[in-house]
């Protein structure tokens, strides 16, 4: 038998059995007569691997995971749908729920602090942020940056229930949560990826985006064309109403793809810290409303082909026609990609 290096998902693994030929030629005379088989059965099958159904690197809800030098190990668990009490905190209005629980074991031989999880948790293929909110019963993840964090003597385990919300139609989808615990250096710790379905309807399998990248020599995209050097696009640029000092809104949505096909190492590829939107002719610059994720390069990590999307706005002077816009992607300042469209006058 000779085995190639089995690599799931990004690279499939492989097989290849050595065929015998005992049994596919006749036997010499003196030979013992080839055994037979009873009627209806079979030769065994040569056994294959089982095929994963996530990237390498990637584990399901309901699978524990050994972190931060197997001194802890974490255990989610699937989601269950819930119906939100008078008393729930976080739920947009007509989003679905679900609960969840962390059980956090300490597995080092001394008292430790609860270990901060920090996590992130999308849903659908474009990875799209879910809300977590807390309820009667479902009291969140705890406060382990105060002076008095929770303890986990050795060998005991730590349960929190977490609920996570999502639009409606998000039934089904897959819900993907990725954690990187804090640490005594800071945001250090093991990056882990755990996926499952949002309960409600037929679970639906992540499906991968297969981005067709703009050509290198465009160094102008337009609003939904892929940057093939950084995996990602600016898309959905459209009118959001008036804010409170009157100056018309309008938001846009950022999606960058994960292309590696495993999780063993970097770059993990980390949410861009901001944008720059321009408009006019003389490419003024707008004001922005809300920037993407205060907290990138800290726990925004995407999992292996996967995708995630943040949603930013910004503002113009009153009597600014919406026209064309160009949104630079920004990493501390630098330009990473540059889009231009117009404006529409609602969402996709």
């Amino acid at each position: 038998m000779v085995a190639g290096k089995g690599v799931v998902v990004r690279k499939a693994g492989w097989i290849v059995l050595g065929a015998t030929m005992a049994g596919l030629v006749t036997g010499c005379a003196g030979d013992p007569p080839a055994k037979q088989h009873p009627a209806g059965s079979s030769a065994p099958k040569a056994s294959h691997p089982p095929k994963r159904e996530l990237p390498e690197g990637m584990h399901k809800l309901g699978e524990s995971v050994s972190t931060e030098a197997k001194t802890w190990t974490l255990a989610p668990s699937t989601l269950t749908e819930v119906t939100p009490t008078g008393s729930a905190k976080g739920v947009p209005h007509g989003w679905r729920a679900a609960k969840m629980t962390w059980k956090l074991t300490n597995n080092a031989g001394e008292i430790q602090p609860l270990l901060d999880l920090y996590p992130t948790v999308r849903y659908g293929s474009m990875g799209r942020p879910a809300v977590a909110f807390t309820d009667t019963g479902i009291e969140g993840l705890p406060d382990t940056t105060s002076d008095d964090p929770p303890r986990v003597k050795p060998g005991g385990t730590y349960t929190v229930t977490m609920g996570i919300a999502v639009p409606a139609d998000a039934a089904g989808d897959p819900i993907t949560i990725t954690t990187r615990a804090k640490t005594l250096f800071g945001n250090t710790g093991d990056v882990a990826f755990f996926e499952g379905p949002f309960p409600g309807a037929p679970a639906r399998k992540a499906v991968a985006l297969r981005p067709s990248p703009a050509p290198e020599t465009k160094k102008t995209l337009a609003f939904g064309e892929w940057n093939a050097d950084q995996q990602l696009s600016v898309d959905n640029v459209h009118a959001e109403g008036t804010g409170d000092d009157g100056r018309p809104l309008y938001g846009g949505d950022l999606t960058l793809f994960n292309d590696a096909t495993d999780a063993s190492g970097p770059p993990y590829t980390p949410m861009k810290t901001s944008v720059r939107v321009s408009y006019g002719d003389q490419l003024k610059e707008a004001d922005l409303v809300q920037a993407l994720v205060p907290s990138a390069g800290e726990t925004a990590f995407i999992a292996p082909q996967r995708a995630a999307t943040h949603h930013f706005r910004f503002a113009l002077p009153q009597g600014t026609k919406p026209g064309s816009v160009t949104v630079e992607v920004t990493d501390l300042g630098t330009a990473l990609a540059t889009f231009e469209g117009m404006i529409t006058a609602q969402s996709s």
